[in-house]
């Protein structure tokens, strides 16, 4: 089996869906001999925020002289990114190594009271025999969806954290604050530190609940001069600085301190900074060797794709899987912050569940132009659905100045017909979704790369 037709292989499984639940993925892990077990990890979840936290975390361990595994999701140009051993994407070699050797356990479980496995799964599976080929000293896994129910909520982490809560795949993880924070909180585990990055009430009261009854000791992460009325261990504090990637910041806890560059942009990140640094420090304390300047150095050596990214000039383009209204608000703060520009155009694209309608009201009133189009997946809106919707929203929302709207359903075009009527200090945003970023990418190699579009997490 060569890597194209692992690829193939593992998108086949596609069909099976996104089914919750441990009980059939451990038994597969069974028989793979449980290399889940054998590694320490750290286990990362939250509604925004958990993959840039996850490359945090991970450079911070790798600028301290670990090797470390990292598991995040979705991908946005390659299907290796979702597997990190120390920094690189897992080798083509290695990957169709794991998947061949998988494919026959596969099989014979699917013959049993199991059945067949997801295709989240499978990658999870994989992530976990290749740190255990490559021999890692710690993985940093990203929760796919919730934390609960998900496939990588079969580890013991050092530790567990919960970068934010907010309204997100409702349909799947209940309609409220409290709900959503039960379904992350699964991920804390028995005498396990955790870091606590919520910030709304409910959602903080519910995770305090679900720490307290399994006796994990809980770390709140907190803009300095915010306080929550629920019992902790000492809190973390941040601070911003000023920065002109507005993601300086500094980070307190006793006493404690420490002040950071992160080379990831937006306010936000500042956020996901100290979420990353309590790792970090707590970690330090489970006796792992994370100096300062480790922190420093990984923090300011972070990367991740999508987040931000600013891939070409004159006109500027940036890419953002901003694909949720706390996602889409924030970018919405950082845009006229980061950039100057004299219009925003704007190319998007969203998958169901997802209400267009709740994301697009933080960007439709800076945008000059909007472009929609079909992303590649079955749950795609079409361009014409989200055209339709942008306009509901402007005919109840009225502005003096209107955008022109556009509806290109395929994304190539889409991305053609922006940077046909962008000037050079204009900006093209390109948003909405992971997979649309993704999409970009690939036009831009003028190739299809192997596996740029999953369909397993939803996005």
């Amino acid at each position: 089996m060569n890597f194209t037709q692992a690829v193939r292989y593992v998108q086949s499984l596609s069909i099976q869906g996104w089914r919750l639940g441990n009980a059939r993925f451990e038994a597969f892990l069974e028989r793979l001999g449980n290399p889940h077990l054998e590694i320490p990890c750290v286990h990362i979840t939250g509604t925004n925020g958990k993959g840039s936290t996850t490359a945090l975390v991970s450079s911070i361990l790798r600028a301290a002289g670990y090797r470390v595994g990292a598991y995040i999701s979705p991908h946005v140009f390659d299907i290796r990114e979702r597997i990190l051993l120390n920094g690189e994407m897992i080798p083509k070699e290695l990957f169709a190594e794991g998947v061949a050797s998988m494919r026959p356990m596969i099989d014979r479980l699917c013959d049993t009271e199991y059945g067949q496995i997801t295709e989240f799964e499978i990658k999870t599976a994989l992530a976990f025999w290749a740190f255990r080929q490559a021999q890692v000293d710690i993985a940093v896994l990203e929760v796919g969806l919730g934390g609960r129910m998900d496939a990588t909520n079969v580890i013991i982490p050092e530790l567990s954290v919960i970068v934010s809560i907010g309204l997100d795949h409702t349909d799947r993880l209940g309609p409220t604050h409290s709900d959503i924070a039960y379904e992350k909180a699964g991920i804390i585990k028995p005498g396990r530190p955790v870091v606590s990055g919520a910030l709304h009430p409910d959602a903080a009261a519910m995770i305090a609940q679900v720490a307290a009854a399994r006796r994990a000791p809980l770390y709140p992460v907190l803009l300095h001069g915010v306080d929550l009325p629920i019992r902790a261990m000492q809190p973390f504090f941040y601070s911003p600085l000023p920065s002109p990637t507005d993601s300086a910041v500094r980070v307190q806890h006793g006493k404690w301190e420490i002040a950071l560059q992160p080379y990831l942009i937006g306010d936000y990140q500042r956020h996901n900074t100290a979420c990353a640094v309590a790792t970090a420090v707590l970690l330090r304390e489970r006796g792992y060797s994370i100096s300062d300047e480790a922190i420093e150095r990984g923090v300011r050596e972070a990367r991740l794709p999508g987040r931000l990214q600013v891939v070409a000039e004159s006109p500027r383009v940036v890419l953002d899987g901003a694909h949720n209204p706390d996602a889409a608000a924030a970018l919405a703060k950082a845009l006229p912050r980061l950039f100057k520009y004299r219009r925003l155009i704007l190319v998007f694209g969203m998958l169901a569940p997802h209400e267009p309608q709740d994301t697009l009201k933080h960007l439709l009133p800076l945008a000059d132009g909007v472009i929609f189009t079909t992303i590649a997946s079955p749950r795609a809106y079409t361009a014409q659905a989200l055209l339709q919707k942008a306009r509901q929203w402007l005919e109840a929302n009225p502005r003096r100045t209107m955008p022109t709207l556009f509806a290109t359903e395929n994304p190539q075009q889409a991305f053609e017909q922006a940077r046909a009527i962008s000037d050079v200090d204009d900006l093209i945003l390109v948003t909405g979704s992971l997979y649309l970023v993704g999409e970009w990418e690939c036009t831009q190699q003028g190739v299809l790369s192997q596996g740029t579009i999953g369909l397993d997490v939803p996005n």
